[in-house]
């Protein structure tokens, strides 16, 4: 939750520093991608160390860097300047969900990971819920920049919680049960928490054809999500013509219904993984909610109103959020030892659609001078996700490859 109140404050302040600083939509769309490309560089990393050393230390070192460069985002007085920031800033960001699905891949029985993760990616929603009227309510009392200095210091206080209450495997807590700890790790595949991590190398995770379809297809469901992320306050003050305080509370809707869908997705795919198997089950929800979103979009973008333009993007990014349980549920599959590696790479790619997205979106409009244009090929991108994840990917835990040769 944290994590989305700080990144989405810039796209709530975003009409107001386009004006301030003289930017184009093109010059916001460099902004909203500098954040990405930081992001991505620190993805994979995170997740490597999360699996070595412990979730919890790197969300605390991420949360502390990250929350230093939110506080000094007003500072960033020239295009150049103001893209160094972003990037820094997500360098921080990056490593976060990362570390969270190791986190959750050590607490978690299989069986349980896809609401499990749904539950942790409520916070998304619920963050970009709290922002939008919040925001609006400080730049209308006060000014922008209070917006990035004010919520600058939420994720320190995150890390208090942590330290207090937080522990990065169920054999640390002082109040686990054995037989608690036999029922998380017997479905895991581990009959002891002493036992030592599958044998698998790098090599046989990064090889795995799977792995990467799964991937790509997450890029073309986050190109979708980061689309509605960084322009739908845009979309509708500038496309729709709302002012501030309906830009905010239109902007708020889909978020609403994307906090019940998280959890809602990871529940459906555990519930079909359990009647299908993996490959099927942790599937189904992911290609139908691409398809649906998609489709719901291009209808939305043609609405004859701003309500009902809100109703269809509310019911497309809820769609699109029904596949992310079911999308992080994956790597628990591929290598439960292994998963925050791969939702590393899972996550590097969704950051290349939060890359190319902004900066997309941003040529189109500009280009063509229609925000309907730019929802068509967010549109098109989920729906081709979806045939991929169809097509090339098959949800099954990585045989190890020295195993299979011996």
């Amino acid at each position: 939750m944290v994590l989305y109140m700080d990144r989405s404050c810039m796209s709530i302040a975003g009409p107001i520093m386009m004006k301030e600083f003289n930017w184009s939509a093109t010059d916001y769309g460099l902004v909203s991608t500098a954040f990405f490309i930081g992001y991505g560089c620190t993805q994979i990393l995170g997740g490597w160390l999360a699996d070595r050393f412990g979730g919890g230390k790197v969300v605390i070192i991420g949360a502390l860097w990250w929350s230093l460069f939110v506080f000094l985002t007003p500072y960033g007085s020239t295009l150049g300047l103001m893209i160094v920031i972003r990037v820094l800033m997500g360098w921080g960001e990056g490593v976060t969900l990362p570390a969270n699905s190791s986190i959750v891949a050590q607490w978690m029985p299989k069986n349980e990971s896809g609401l499990a993760q749904g539950l942790c990616l409520m916070g998304v929603p619920i963050g970009l819920v709290i922002t939008m009227p919040l925001s609006v309510w400080i730049m209308q009392t006060w000014d922008w920049k209070l917006i990035f200095h004010s919520f600058a210091f939420i994720a320190p206080f995150w890390v208090l919680l942590w330290l207090k209450f937080g522990v990065d495997r169920p054999e640390q807590h002082l109040t686990i049960s054995r037989e608690e700890l036999a029922y998380i790790r017997t479905d895991q595949g581990i009959q002891k928490s002493t036992d030592l991590p599958a044998n698998l190398t790098v090599r046989d995770i990064f090889s795995n054809s799977s792995v990467w379809s799964c991937a790509i297809a997450y890029f073309c469901a986050n190109y979708l999500l980061y689309l509605f992320m960084t322009w739908l306050p845009n979309y509708f003050a500038l496309g729709r013509h709302l002012d501030m305080e309906k830009t905010g509370i239109y902007s708020m809707f889909p978020y609403i219904v994307a906090t019940f869908t998280y959890p809602l997705g990871g529940y459906l795919a555990d519930r079909a993984a359990i009647k299908f198997g993996d490959n099927i089950g942790r599937k189904l929800y992911p290609i139908a909610g691409m398809v649906a979103a998609g489709g719901l979009l291009a209808i939305g973008s043609q609405a004859p109103n701003a309500t009902a333009a809100m109703v269809l993007i509310s019911a497309s990014n809820g769609l699109l959020c029904l596949t992310m349980g079911g999308f992080y549920s994956m790597p628990m599959v591929f290598s439960q030892q292994n998963a925050g590696k791969i939702t590393g790479l899972f996550a590097t790619f969704a950051t290349i659609g939060g890359i190319s997205a902004p900066t997309i979106t941003g040529y189109i409009i500009d280009y063509f001078g229609r925000y309907e244009y730019a929802l068509f090929v967010g549109a098109a991108v989920a729906m081709v996700g979806a045939i991929i994840l169809l097509v090339a990917c098959k949800v099954k835990p990585i045989e190890s490859k020295t195993a299979v040769c011996c």
